[in-house]
């Protein structure tokens, strides 16, 4: 299983300035929230799947992902098998099966919006190095202390995630029973598990206070970068042909089209 995470590669997704994934991937969540067409909706979480999977071919592999995708056809169905409005397209003669426009249309438009954000933030995720965006937030003007904190947070995160994994099976070989279902020991097994990973973390964090200090870090107001991210052609390129798809969505989705 692959973690939620940073995959290096080459291509054309990598290679954009990381300010310019931000961007787009909150404007196009935002415009995907004002889209109320539920076939647009379908057929933008279709192309933006079919992306992901010529983008990350391993993208089954990454963790959640398939949970992910179960919820959003989940919901599709739920929303087919209940939502009774609009004209009758297949009847067998059982009410719960009955398939109606109102179902389908408003299936599409909420698993399509739900699936569209999703596989936009996989893009974004697995693409997008945290380094290098904390870096270019830094020289848009984010105080280099924040960027500082965020990538401290995320060169960490891993980390306490692996000491975890270990305090984990170092109490199952003491004898910790993780597998009973009784209420009255939920709390104590939660606090025989959170606290040496939270002296683990308090531990790495006065370590890293003391490696600040000796280093004078916040002596100087401004930071200097041994390399300069900037934004390129194909940022702008990326940006006209994105910026052409959701217009014509949403021309579409108000009949501008039509």
């Amino acid at each position: 299983m692959i973690k939620l995470a940073y995959q290096p590669q080459l291509s054309l997704l990598h290679k954009l300035y990381p300010i310019t994934k931000l961007g787009w991937l909150i404007l196009a969540s935002v415009l995907l929230f004002i889209l109320a067409n539920g076939i647009l909706l379908g057929l933008t979480a279709v192309v933006f799947f079919v992306f992901l999977l010529v983008t990350f071919p391993q993208i089954w592999s990454v963790r959640g992902f398939r949970f992910a995708l179960s919820t959003g056809i989940i919901l599709f169905i739920l929303y087919v098998l209940f939502d009774k409005s609009g004209q009758v397209i297949f009847d067998p003669g059982w009410e719960l099966l009955t398939v109606t426009t109102g179902g389908v249309t408003s299936g599409l438009r909420f698993s399509g919006r739900f699936l569209s954000i999703i596989f936009l933030s996989y893009l974004f995720i697995l693409s997008t190095d945290p380094n290098q965006l904390a870096y270019a937030m830094m020289q848009i003007g984010l105080p280099y202390r924040y960027g500082f904190m965020l990538v401290t947070a995320l060169r960490l995160a891993p980390i306490l995630e692996q000491e975890g994994h270990t305090i984990y099976q170092a109490q199952l070989t003491r004898g910790v029973r993780y597998d009973r279902n009784n209420l009255k020991k939920l709390f104590l097994l939660v606090q025989q598990f959170t606290t040496p990973l939270l002296i683990s973390a308090i531990r790495r964090a006065d370590k890293l206070v003391f490696s600040m200090e000796g280093r004078a870090f916040g002596r100087y107001p401004d930071r200097t970068f041994r390399k300069i991210i900037t934004p390129t052609f194909l940022d702008v390129t990326v940006s006209i042909l994105l910026s052409i798809f959701f217009a014509a969505l949403l021309s579409i989705n108000y009949g501008g089209l039509i």
